[in-house]
């Protein structure tokens, strides 16, 4: 009787765990630890087909060979359950070891996997993934055991569901759904977070405000959805000539903005200019035509241009992209206090 007691306490606790959690790194680790209070096992493992990860919350003294079984065995499973082959090469695998059994020996170096528990994570018909216990033991895991495990695959499955919808609703919060970029509203927020650490460590940090020239005529000519394809262009191109820690956000229409953390005004201009030369160099392809657009740049920074707010330095970045498109588009200017 202690013992169904003790077993009903760690489930309320895994449970309440499981829906605490804030990620899926968590919900593994929670209830693996949960789990070696009640288990002999040497992996618990999550799979989600979503990215096709696969979390393993394992002894530490696993070998390599015993996680690569677990790997190979989960990918089986789930082929099998989904009617579709699953390459081990597309796992993304991550794996957090633990001292499960501190009294016990470690794994034998030459383990294998010899018995588990594999679940499916399913939820109203819809399979999200798997769960699995691993054993380099033999019969390790018995009816009751199963039953018990389900109860907590249910649990995680909705919380991953839960999960997945609120990261969903945060993308739409924070991304431009046409090119994929930061929005102004996360722009906003990141740059107000931004200058502050800019202000406080009094690092340097510089804003590039950039125009597509003379996009209205491209829409004029050849429509809106050929338009459309120019702006995800010149955004991926964006993307990827920054650093990750950079900001890259659609600004508004036809305009982006960059935010470049410890990056002077020097070296903001040479990045300006690199990806001026980048997008004219590029041909686009609009319809059955092959065009090529040019970009206005406009650059203020910290603490170069002495801002006293964010608004100012945004103000200034937009007074030096108007000097470009002034003196003939297709440039780099830097804000000019004669301006102010």
């Amino acid at each position: 009787m202690k013992l169904v007691f003790k077993n009903l306490n760690v489930l309320r606790s895994m449970i309440n765990d499981i829906n605490s959690s804030s990620d899926l790194k968590e919900i593994v680790e929670s209830t693996g630890t949960n789990l070696s209070t009640l288990f002999n096992f040497s992996s618990f493992g999550m799979f989600c087909k979503d990215g096709h990860l696969l979390y393993l919350y394992q002894e530490e003294s696993c070998p390599p060979s015993f996680t690569q079984e677990v790997v190979k065995q989960t990918a089986n499973v789930f082929s099998t359950l989904m009617g579709e082959t699953l390459d081990i090469e597309r796992v993304n695998l991550q794996v957090e070891k633990k001292r499960l059994k501190p009294g016990q020996m470690g794994v034998d170096p030459n383990a294998t996997l010899k018995s588990h528990l594999t679940l499916p994570l399913a939820l109203e018909e819809e399979v999200l993934g798997l769960i699995s216990i691993n054993s380099d033991q033999p019969n390790a895991f018995d009816a009751q055991d199963l039953q018990f495990f389900s109860v907590i695959g249910y649990q995680m499955a909705a919380t991953i569901e839960h999960l997945q919808r609120l990261s969903s609703v945060k993308n739409l919060a924070s991304y431009d759904t046409l090119t994929g970029l930061y929005n102004r509203r996360y722009f906003e927020e990141r740059f107000g977070t931004e200058v502050q650490q800019a202000f406080v460590n009094k690092t340097s940090l510089s804003l590039i405000l950039i125009d597509i020239d003379h996009f209205k005529k491209v829409n004029d000519t050849f429509g809106h959805p050929e338009g459309d394809k120019i702006l995800r262009s010149v955004a991926s191109l964006l993307k990827n000539s920054v650093r990750k820690k950079d900001t890259v956000a659609r600004y508004g229409g036809e305009e982006f903005i960059l935010i470049l953390p410890e990056v002077n005004l020097e070296a903001a201009s040479m990045i300006a200019e690199r990806i001026r030369r980048l997008v004219e160099s590029t041909s686009f392809d609009v319809g059955s035509a092959h065009i090529n657009a040019t970009i206005s740049l406009g650059i203020s920074s910290l603490p170069s241009h002495r801002a006293r707010s964010k608004e100012e330095l945004v103000k200034m970045a937009d007074l030096a992209l108007y000097q470009a498109k002034g003196e003939g588009r297709n440039r780099v200017s830097l804000y000019d206090p004669a301006q102010g």
